[in-house]
């Protein structure tokens, strides 16, 4: 009988001691989240302006021709026709 007491009394402490490791861990988890949310929300801020600021410095600095650039764009993976292909299928 002594023996299985001692085993209860180990692993009831045991299952104690990892319930209250737990609660400690999640009030600790709670604590880091409050404490990081005006952080966080800092950073989406400055991370929103500097987007901004790219837009601004991308529309100042485009190209008005880039579009008819891009229009204009012949896909050279494939073979031309020439005179001579037409000449040859008469």
């Amino acid at each position: 009988m002594g023996l299985s007491s001692f085993f209860s009394n180990l692993f009831g402490s045991a299952k104690e001691t990892t319930a209250d490791l737990a609660h400690e861990a999640e009030n600790t988890f709670e604590e880091v989240k409050e404490a990081a949310e005006p952080i966080l929300e800092n950073a989406a801020d400055l991370i929103n302006d500097v987007f901004d600021s790219i837009k601004e410095v991308i529309s100042e600095n485009t190209n008005p021709d880039y579009e008819l650039v891009s229009e204009t764009v012949v896909d050279v993976s494939e073979d031309g026709v020439t005179e001579s292909d037409s000449e040859e299928e008469k």
